[in-house]
């Protein structure tokens, strides 16, 4: 059986009194809410009631989906960020040993903002870390061989679901890595989290099954404490059972949230930490979750990106290379500018060149005569003494040559 860590878990909540405070007034406003919520509606089910019996009942039970539906709306746009706030606080009293300097909600509000900078940027990493650690539970865990209970292998598959609904903890704890190392990087710092995560998997995830099986039955016990009295009251007012009865169930509900879940949470932050410190990301556990998770391949993709736009100076490379190269192609023309005027940098030098290639090319033609004439057009004057070349028709005449 694993180390629970249940007496750090409760030092912990105690050492954050400031949010156990902040969850428990937020929770019973939603509670609060629910109350006005199901007294009305339930109201109106009443009534339908009246008119056909079943219509009533229809219109209960979208009452009670439509209040999962509102404290889900609440627990993503609220309660997530008050727990990843908590989560903050909580790691640096897990690593460092103790609290941030401060306020507690202003140290938690402001390191969620400068980790993550978007609310949707946490989303989306608590998505594909969420897909990443649920596809490896499926894959190489089974709980059923773990768990010293007799009679587990019966119920497995009960206690896989029961895993896959834990991990909501382990994801936490994941990102919780963000503070610890203060990288700004989320998505590689939640990458390498959740390989190390596969690497000691073992005692964090049967910390986790152990704690939410813990909470049903925290669950229970609060039904009790607060059913009982309202047992008691509904026995002399009976027109009240009604009411009564949804006021233990959301009470206990959510008491389970603000406290419990706290709990849990805290518990599984200090075995992730405890289970993974000093261990460096296994290259083999990194192909297998690749090899079973695209949500975490999506997640390296990310954290590749992240770490090429942090590292200006690798893409600079192929651009340091490209204006090494690029002064020499303005300098080009730049030099040809002195060309275009032809005299001014060197003008002997360039004709002389040419003609001398070209000259021994015409006497290689068999009209001798003919090749000179071409290209030697302005020397022809500077040779008188060649008879027969100005006057082409007298060398053929022997009278003139006597």
């Amino acid at each position: 059986m694993p180390k629970l860590y249940i007496g750090e878990a409760l030092a912990l909540l105690g050492k954050t009194l400031p949010f156990i405070w902040v969850r428990l007034g937020s929770y019973a406003l939603l509670g609060l809410g629910l109350l006005v919520y199901f007294g009305v509606l339930g109201g109106i089910a009443w009534l339908l009631g009246q008119l056909w019996a079943p219509l009533g009942f229809i219109f209960f039970l979208v009452t009670v989906g439509g209040a999962f539906a509102v404290v889900r709306w609440a627990s993503r746009y609220y309660f997530y960020l008050l727990r990843a706030a908590h989560t903050a606080v909580m790691t640096e009293f897990i690593v460092h040993g103790r609290g941030p300097d401060g306020g507690q909600l202003q140290y938690g509000r402001k390191a969620v903002t400068e980790r993550f900078r978007d609310t949707s940027v946490m989303f989306a990493v608590d998505v594909l870390v969420e897909g990443a650690v649920k596809a490896f539970v499926r894959t190489f865990v089974r709980i059923a061989s773990i768990l010293p209970i007799p009679g587990t292998r019966g119920f497995g598959r009960l206690l896989e679901r029961v895993a896959l609904m834990s991990t909501t903890y382990v994801d936490e704890a994941i990102l919780s890595r963000a503070y610890k190392e203060r990288e700004q990087n989320v998505w590689k710092v939640a990458y390498d989290g959740v390989i190390l995560y596969a690497q000691a998997w073992q005692p964090i995830l049967t910390n986790a099954v152990v704690l939410v099986l813990i909470s049903y039955v925290e669950f229970v016990l609060l039904l009790l404490i607060l059913g009982l009295p309202a047992l008691a009251l509904a026995a002399v007012a009976p027109a009240l059972s009604v009411p009564l009865g949804v006021f233990v169930v959301v009470g206990a509900w959510m008491i389970k949230l603000a406290v419990a879940d706290a709990f849990s949470l805290a518990a599984t932050l200090i075995a992730y930490h405890r289970g993974t410190e000093g261990m460096v990301p296994n290259p083999e556990w990194k192909a297998k979750l690749e090899g079973v998770s695209d949500r975490f391949q999506e997640l390296g993709r990310k954290a590749a990106e992240g770490v090429q736009r942090r590292a200006g100076p690798v893409p600079g490379m192929a651009a340091t290379e490209r204006e090494r190269d690029a002064p020499e192609a303005p300098d080009a023309p730049r030099a040809p500018g002195g060309p275009e005027s032809p005299p001014t940098p060197e003008p002997p030098a360039p004709p002389s060149s040419p003609p001398v290639p070209d000259t021994p090319e015409g006497p290689r033609q068999p009209p001798t005569p003919d090749a000179p004439e071409g290209p030697q057009q302005p020397p022809a004057p500077e040779r008188p003494e060649g008879p027969g070349a100005p006057p082409p028709g007298t060398p053929r005449d022997p009278r003139s040559d006597a």
